[in-house]
């Protein structure tokens, strides 16, 4: 392993950088974290909680009822990839999913979620909470799929866990679960990219002067979505869950061409623009405190009547009730 200069170091010396640049990919080659990204997050983990200046994407009212909850928050954490896409094949006969696609997308998924926990628990955090999650594909490098995980590392004063918890929800939305017994275990999520092959019916439809549903589309729309809410299901299943919240949905349709002829069959579906349907389902898996209440109290409705919008010619009204 190439070590890079230490903090004295010329800061623009371009073998210094080529030395940092190369450090951090060994590292996260071996499931670490780039060594400036390490020394700040142990730096924020080992700070004095009276005088932290904490970083994060919560709102002012989400860090206010995270702080009511008793959760401290530390930092902003993040984790990203940007994932090779090998050779995909796709049926020239019928639709079908492209799982060379949907393998990349599931992969560079766990890689960036895993560098955010990483981060997390280099800051000592306990959890993370209102984790965003975006995907994208770049015209620059057309096999490539990008996923970048964001969020707000938190701690309380109890004993840390084995590995942070991660959750999507706002702060709002975490503090309502919270408060009824619930808490967040992991995120979780589903990937399925499937190929739908233009045939001439489609064709047709499209020159269709008349409303017409898409069948194909719908059917294909259908199957798409079905397998990656199974396959996030199956994650929630598998961290012991009683249910996903928070679920957020993203797709992607883009048009591709066969390669390929020859065969009389598979010219015809050669010629034709067909398409490929991305989809991705993300949440977080959710199960019951050991101490959730029992019974769940209802939080009372108070309407106030003094806004100044009832009075009487002009005066506001005041009204009491006995």
């Amino acid at each position: 392993m190439v070590r890079p200069p230490g903090p004295g170091g010329p800061p623009d010396d371009p073998a210094a950088d080529m030395a940092r640049q190369q450090a951090d990919q060994e590292l996260l080659a071996r499931g670490r974290l780039p060594l400036a990204a390490e020394r700040r997050l142990r730096g924020v983990g080992g700070a004095d909680p009276d005088g932290l200046a904490f970083t994060g994407d919560l709102s002012a009212g989400e860090a206010a009822l995270v702080r009511r909850q008793g959760l401290e928050p530390l930092c902003l954490v993040t984790g990203n990839a940007l994932y090779h896409v090998g050779f995909a094949s796709a049926s020239a006969w019928q639709d079908c999913e492209v799982s060379e696609l949907s393998h990349a997308y599931d992969e560079a998924t766990r890689l960036a979620v895993r560098r955010l926990e990483l981060e997390a628990q280099t800051a000592g955090a306990h959890g993370v909470v209102g984790v965003r999650y975006a995907i994208a594909r770049h015209e620059w490098a057309e096999h490539t799929v990008e996923v970048q995980v964001m969020g707000t590392a938190v701690r309380t004063g109890g004993p840390r866990p084995k590995a942070p918890w991660l959750s999507d929800l706002s702060g709002q939305q975490w503090w309502a679960l919270w408060q009824v017994g619930y808490q967040a275990l992991a995120l979780v999520w589903g990937h399925c990219t499937w190929f739908v092959l233009t045939t001439q019916q489609d064709e047709w439809n499209e020159w269709n002067p008349q409303n017409v549903e898409l069948r194909h589309f719908s059917a294909a729309l259908g199957q798409c979505r079905n397998r990656a809410a199974m396959r996030m299901q199956a994650m929630a299943r598998a961290a012991g869950a009683l249910g996903v919240v928070g679920v957020h949905l993203a797709r992607r349709l883009d048009e591709v061409r066969l390669t390929g002829g020859g065969d009389p069959a598979t010219e015809a579906a050669v010629e034709r623009e067909h398409h490929n349907l991305s989809f991705s389902a993300i949440g977080t898996a959710v199960g019951l405190r050991p101490n959730a209440p029992r019974h769940i109290v209802q939080t009372p409705l108070v309407l106030s009547l003094r806004d100044g919008r009832l009075g009487l010619r002009g005066t506001p009204a005041e009204a009491s009730f006995s």
